[in-house]
């Protein structure tokens, strides 16, 4: 009888690798988009990718697998940052990648792994941190840029936390005039 592996067992039991401690720069032209990958990010969610890296710089590297036989690497995780990367966006000639030695299953399954594993936003929270942010002094203009997000997003957000507060500093227009008839 074999003992089953806990799920949450303790850090020093389990054996974990790390392959970011082994990233490098590589000519993003050597990179090839692999064609497994589900995901796809819609053209607002694209400009907020690039305006992450403007606003952090480039935190998380692309996580390849290297094609001895086409010479090329073949990327497992990260096709977005890639394809900011290039010219029609922020035209950097290298990437960083941490290159994984995976067999085509492995590969398939990291990349959904990777997808799954970022999780999703949650409306309340979300709308928490515009109240936070407008806290800390930034415009709606500001919070709508930064977070990739139009006005009426920001407005809504502010609407979920808390109307009079965070309007007080609200410039009206007179969208109508009363006349009398």
């Amino acid at each position: 009888m074999t003992a089953k592996k806990k799920q949450n067992a303790s850090p020093s039991k389990v054996m974990v690798t790390f392959p970011c401690l082994q990233t490098r720069m590589v000519c993003r032209d050597r990179l090839r988009a692999n064609n497994w990958n589900p995901n796809a990010v819609s053209a607002d969610k694209m400009q907020l990718l690039r305006q992450s890296i403007l606003d952090n710089g480039w935190c998380f590297p692309i996580v390849v697998i290297f094609d001895a036989e086409a010479d090329v690497f073949v990327i497992v995780d990260g096709f977005h940052r890639w394809t900011i990367a290039q010219q029609d966006w922020l035209d950097l000639p290298e990437v960083p990648v941490v290159v994984l030695d995976h067999a085509i299953a492995q590969r398939m399954v990291a990349t959904v792994q990777f997808n799954k594993a970022r999780g999703v936003h949650q409306v309340d929270l979300d709308a928490e941190v515009i109240r936070a942010l407008i806290g800390q002094g930034m415009t709606d203009e500001q919070i709508a840029t930064h977070l990739g997000i139009d006005l009426d997003t920001v407005h809504r957000y502010k609407q979920l936390t808390g109307i009079a507060e965070l309007f007080r500093e609200a410039e009206y227009s007179t969208s109508w005039e009363m006349v009398d008839g």
